[in-house]
């Protein structure tokens, strides 16, 4: 992205990303943590990150509900800390309903940490598949690590369309140095 300073001179900004992360203890915590920091590790050259931290016991609280679903509705990225067994509790699948409702089409991605309390071959349950579900009902990719890239494919502001505008491609290029056919002359 870009923007002008006061001289008019154009200065590259790093594009905002939106996380919100929803833990179930302080365990999980620590694994979002630990996400939180591969992401902006991998990524903080390019991208600004503005994270918010929600328990699950925060998400049973109406007003602290309403606020995480309305950052959960705009957030480009939403990260679930928890471990695989059991079932979500009513009041965060109730806020999951809430935050899908309003999303609407906008892209994101949907990512479950979940790892087991030490029990091996403990295989994806109830809560792995309630995300899947999330992540589909609200075009979200789902993942379970730290993405490869996080670029948007398609612009996301009206400087990012103008500055594909401004680019020459070599299709374009050779498109603008193309000789016009010669005129046809009627007989």
């Amino acid at each position: 992205m870009t923007r002008a300073d006061e001289n008019g001179a154009r200065l590259e900004t790093k594009a905002a990303w939106s996380v919100v992360v929803v833990y179930e203890d302080p365990a999980a915590r620590e694994r979002g943590v630990g996400f939180c920091d591969q992401l902006v590790g991998r990524f903080w050259a390019q991208f600004e990150f503005d994270v918010s931290w929600w328990s699950f016991a925060l998400l049973a609280e109406t007003a602290a509900a309403k606020e995480a679903a309305d950052r959960a509705a705009r957030a480009d990225l939403i990260v679930f800390c928890a471990t695989p067994e059991g079932d979500f509790p009513a009041s965060v699948k109730a806020w999951m309903e809430t935050w899908l409702g309003q999303r609407g089409d906008r892209e994101g991605l949907l990512v479950g940490l979940m790892e087991s309390g030490g029990s091996p071959g403990v295989g994806e349950g109830e809560k792995h598949h309630c995300l899947r579900n999330a992540a589909h009902q609200g075009a979200m990719d789902y993942l379970t690590q730290v993405p490869q890239n996080i670029a948007r494919s398609i612009p996301d502001s009206l400087d990012s369309y103008t500055e594909r505008a401004d680019q020459v491609t070599s299709l374009l290029d050779d498109i603008l140095h193309q000789q016009p056919p010669p005129p046809h002359l009627l007989p």
